[in-house]
């Protein structure tokens, strides 16, 4: 799945290598559950969503040059990726700077748990 001599990788500790590959992975997986599990309205709402998602990741949709049909997955897949980082470092819930709608799209495409519940 990686490449182990890949220029991402190189002169990073164990550590770091660990959750970059980690992070890929769930990233991956992300994808893997919004290609199967959203709905044709989810993805219809990618341009919109886009502009509702985190800047960091907006940006990094815009700079990739996704199509407006892969917006939605790209949101979840890496929104999904964070949440599962921060479940790992003991933070549960819909961080602050998320919005609302991508938090509960990616709670249902995922199973993602309810922390409230």
């Amino acid at each position: 799945m990686f490449n182990a001599c890949h220029p991402a990788l190189t002169g990073l500790s164990d550590d770091a290598r660990e959750r970059f590959i980690a992070r890929t992975a769930w990233h991956e997986w992300g994808h893997a559950l919004s290609i199967v599990r959203c709905t044709a309205e989810d993805v219809a709402a990618g341009r919109r969503l886009l502009v509702l998602a985190p800047t960091a990741v907006a940006n990094h949709v815009r700079a990739a040059a996704y199509l407006p049909s892969e917006y939605t997955h790209e949101l979840v897949a890496e929104t999904y990726a964070t949440l599962v980082e921060r479940r790992q470092q003991g933070e549960l819930g819909r961080p602050q700077w998320l919005n609302e709608e991508i938090y509960e799209l990616v709670r249902r495409v995922s199973g993602w748990p309810n922390p409230d519940a």
